[in-house]
């Protein structure tokens, strides 16, 4: 870990990151001031390596400030990675290196060091380099403000753990055996669920009893409110501060500058093609609920949030695939114990890429639920990775791919993490279960790390994934998801540990068939976050009321209506991270869908030929090239539409398969 173990105490890790920045700032210096020759070897190669060594104090500072279990630890964090931010907003406005840089001269022959060049030049004068001095001064300030604030974002949600207390075992009827059991009453003999993920998902998909599932939802939507609705307001008041000093009309123009898609009206129709496409779809899969809970209540004239998939899967849909395809979660629970999920990924890598994971002693790190791996390829050692899967207090509570350090040529290996929350804290992870929905989100996550780890070996920090296009970044990922879904990868893990039993073959042809259920419903949800993320940086700020613009949004596509007591925006940390560019996951999802086309013409997705092609041309390169070149180059031929629109579609011929009784196996 060099010299920022995870070991440092709250002042030796203020201490040692400062410092860190510190020598930075003196190596700059000396570059700028010595008459190093504009040369790739004279700056490029110097002025990187002190960009990586502060790159990585952003990493650390702002991992651990996600996951540390001490506050003080986490409150160092947050400002070396704070630090580390004031040097590169610093950096980018920086009028001598930009004319330095402007003359390196780069043979076309070295076409990853022209495309590094080119991107921290474009990333300079979008940031205010060409702008007069005392604007310059404006915009720094104005940067570290916004750093700031969206920090204060992250840190109340992170913190924004809420709860309710149920009598049991009457209100909990209908959830999994070993989850009735892990959840035992307190000493005033209620059961306490919160809203992290472990509790939740099994929660809003199994209890049987409506007012458990209004309750735990009321609390899910209102993490971090009301303290984040006015963390936002000034989030979103700065960032369009700064658009305007950059001469940009609003936020969303600027951030989606520098994307695949360009402009934010290229966003819009592109999230108006979906809307044409998903809205008669999704308008068929709740009318489909709402057929299924007319038969528990005849009355019912409507959906109500907690009864379908408002928040991951539901209970009517759940239900739908439960009765009429035969997968009941509870069941499935049952084979996927998580170390049998784990090792079976594992090998699934080792197969695919030629990847091997051999556990490391995780003494030192930050908590001691991690688990530490270190990875090679083909006996070449690659990288290192973190599992922290297990929730706990002040812990981010989503899932995410962390960078914990950056690796290029001639420096460290990469190293990255998995911030997960999928495994009881009272249970051990030997005899922990996992719900199908987590082991999809594990594949999707670790889609983001091999993408880290496969390419952390190239020559310029700008070449390295964390620099890739943000509307692609997503495609890797959701593209690896499709082996959780794939049936004969997934008979390889799933097994009953307590008997050994393999998942029958059966249950897998009734998960592949009920995951088109409600397919088009929860796509065209993400199309309404998606504009909501668009609509709230692309307007002037001034007296906004976010949660009137997030419901506006929603009611636009859903007929199950937001109530204004909800305030998802409070929680909703990619607000943040992803401004206006949420669309990200449906971009992205449009082209992972034309991703996997080659490996079905191969006639399996384990195909080990395409997989090598797929690491080589989409993994490995990074950001050395333009997204879109990377994609052409492996399917030989532009993306287009055709595959996501028969996938999406697909739940609306998927007929239910013959009766298997009430699915209460």
């Amino acid at each position: 870990m060099g010299r920022l173990p995870f070991s440092l105490g709250p002042d030796a890790l203020r201490s040692e990151s400062n410092a860190i920045v510190a020598e930075a700032r003196r190596r700059l210096a000396e570059l700028l001031d010595g008459g190093v020759p504009p040369t790739i070897d004279g700056l490029l190669g110097p002025l990187d390596r002190l960009l990586i060594d502060v790159r990585d104090v952003s990493s650390h500072g702002s991992f651990l400030f996600q996951v540390h279990p001490d506050a003080a630890v986490r409150t160092a964090a947050r400002e070396a990675s704070e630090a580390a931010d004031r040097f590169f907003n610093e950096l980018r406005l920086n009028e001598r290196l930009y004319r330095s840089l402007k003359s390196v001269s780069v043979p076309e022959t070295d076409p990853e060091t022209r495309h590094a060049v080119e991107k921290m030049l474009r990333e300079m004068r979008r940031a205010g380099v060409e702008q007069p001095p005392e604007r310059r001064e404006r915009l720094v300030a104005l940067s570290n403000r916004i750093d700031q604030t969206a920090n204060e974002f992250a840190g109340n949600i992170a913190t924004g753990t809420r709860a309710i207390e149920v009598v049991g075992p009457a209100e909990l009827a209908g959830l999994p055996a070993d989850y009735v059991t892990a959840h035992p009453p307190g000493p005033n003999g209620k059961v306490r669920i919160t809203t992290q993920y472990p509790d939740v998902v099994p929660v809003m998909a199994n209890a049987d009893v409506a007012e458990v599932r209004r309750r735990l939802l009321a609390e899910v939507l209102n993490v971090a409110h009301p303290e984040n609705l006015a963390v936002l307001d000034r989030l979103l008041v700065a960032r369009h501060e700064l658009a305007r000093l950059l001469r940009y009309a609003d936020f969303a123009e600027y951030a989606t500058e520098d994307k695949m898609l360009e402009r934010p009206q290229r966003v819009a129709e592109f999230l108006g093609r979906l809307d044409t496409l998903l809205l008669e779809s999704a308008r068929h899969d709740t009318a489909r609920y709402l057929a299924r809970k007319r038969r528990d209540d005849p009355a019912a004239t409507r959906l109500d949030p907690w009864d379908a998939s408002f928040w991951g899967d539901g209970y009517y849909d759940t239900r739908i695939r439960r009765e009429e395809y035969g997968v009941d979660p509870r069941v499935l629970r049952s084979y996927l114990a998580y170390p049998a999920v784990r090792d079976g990924l594992f090998a699934l890598c080792r197969e695919l890429f030629g990847l091997e994971f051999a556990r490391a002693p995780s003494d030192g790190t930050w908590h001691p639920s991690v688990e530490v791996y270190d990875v090679a390829q083909d006996g070449r050692p690659i990288g290192r990775c973190y599992l922290d899967l297990v929730p706990r207090a002040n812990k981010y509570s989503h899932a995410a791919e962390f960078d914990v350090r950056t690796g290029v040529v001639g420096g460290g290996l990469p190293q990255a993490a998995l911030v997960c929350n999928f495994l009881d804290a009272g249970t051990p992870p030997e005899r922990a279960r996992m719900e199908y929905r987590d082991v999809i989100t594990f594949f999707h996550e670790f889609g983001h790390l091999l993408h880290a780890l496969l390419s952390g070996h190239g020559r310029w920090l700008y070449t390295t994934m964390g620099f890739i296009e943000l509307d692609f970044i997503e495609a890797p990922s959701q593209l690896f998801e499709e082996w959780a879904r794939d049936p004969p990868t997934l008979a390889r893990f799933a097994r009953d540990p307590e008997t050994g039993a393999t998942i029958p073959a059966e249950i897998l042809d009734r998960i592949r068939a009920a995951e088109a259920v409600g397919r088009a419903e929860r796509q065209l949800r993400q199309v309404a976050l998606a504009a909501i993320s668009l609509e709230l940086y692309r307007r002037d700020p001034a007296g906004i009321d976010t949660t009137a613009v997030f419901r506006s949004g929603w009611d636009r596509r859903s007929s199950i209506p937001l109530d204004p007591a909800y305030h998802p925006q409070a929680a909703w940390g990619h607000l943040a991270g992803y401004s206006a560019c949420y669309y990200t996951y449906l971009w992205s999802a449009v082209i992972a869908r034309d991703l996997l086309t080659p490996f079905h013409a191969s006639g399996s997705l384990t195909d080990p030929l395409t997989a090598r092609r797929y690491a080589a041309e989409i993994l490995a390169p990074g950001s050395g090239r333009p997204a879109a070149d990377l994609v052409r180059r492996f399917l030989g031929r532009e993306f287009d539409f055709g595959a996501y629109e028969r996938w999406v579609l697909a739940g609306q011929v998927a007929e239910p398969l013959p009766s298997v009784g009430n699915g209460d196996r």
